[in-house]
């Protein structure tokens, strides 16, 4: 009795052995795949890490041109609030609580540094650092001097308004002006790529030696650098800070 027990037991172990086996082995497996492909998982994260460094750059252009867009109104603001009696900090909080982002999110930024401890002229520094345009560096300069001496807030930030408008209204006349001069480079580097892929479908014995001989690619070669020198040159023709 005691053998035939010990031999049932055996067989029930090597049952479960055998039961058990197909289930860890397609784990194991599944684990070797993820291992295996460890390296490429790694690769696509550090290319999503590098990747996106010229789309923050274009993010942060875009932004700064609507803190540009936004600033005559926000100086508007401003000198309501000063000639309602508000202070300067007073005001700009109001403007940030009023305006839109990001220009709002920058005056709320502000008003909070100035309520942790910070003076109300490192919060400037910092919105001028955050924010390099010409428009915030007068901004801050003429809110810096006005304090120091002591002079009306309301009209400084009148004239400020003023001056923020007339320089959006000569960039609009700018790029009306230099429009034809963009068209001209966007002409100019898009027709040889053109003329190119229109050779290659009419007559592909013509443009063969170009793409198949030493000769051809050195010619390609240069006519790439002259292509991008005389882009660069259009650009910076028609680019005009005003």
């Amino acid at each position: 009795m005691a053998i035939l027990l010990a031999l049932l037991a055996g067989g029930a172990a090597t049952g479960a052995v055998f039961a058990l086996a197909g289930p860890v082995t397609s784990r194991l497996a599944r684990l070797r795949g993820t291992a295996s492909h460890l390296p490429a998982v790694h690769a696509a994260s550090r290319a999503r890490l590098h990747a996106p460094g010229w789309l923050d750059r274009l993010l942060a252009a875009r932004r700064l041109e609507r803190v540009r867009a936004q600033l005559p109104e926000g100086l508007t603001g401003l000198a309501t609030s000063v000639r309602a009696g508000l202070s300067l900090p007073q005001a700009i909080q109001a403007a940030g609580t009023q305006m839109a982002d990001p220009l709002g999110a920058e005056f709320r930024t502000i008003a909070s540094a100035t309520a942790l401890g910070a003076t109300l002229e490192q919060a400037l520094d910092a919105f001028e650092a955050r924010t390099p345009l010409p428009e915030v560096k007068l901004l801050v300069a003429g809110l810096k001097l006005a304090r120091t001496t002591g002079g009306s807030l309301a009209p400084l930030l009148d004239r400020l308004t003023a001056t923020v408008r007339e320089r959006e209204k000569l960039r609009g006349q700018v790029a009306v002006l230099t429009a034809q001069g963009r068209l001209s480079g966007w002409v100019v580097g898009s027709m040889p790529v053109v003329l190119l892929g229109v050779m290659s479908l009419v007559d592909p014995a013509f443009v063969r030696p170009l793409l198949a001989t030493a000769a051809g690619w050195a010619m390609l070669a240069v006519a790439v650098v002259l292509e991008g020198l005389g882009l660069f040159m259009i650009r910076a023709i028609v680019r005009v800070e005003p």
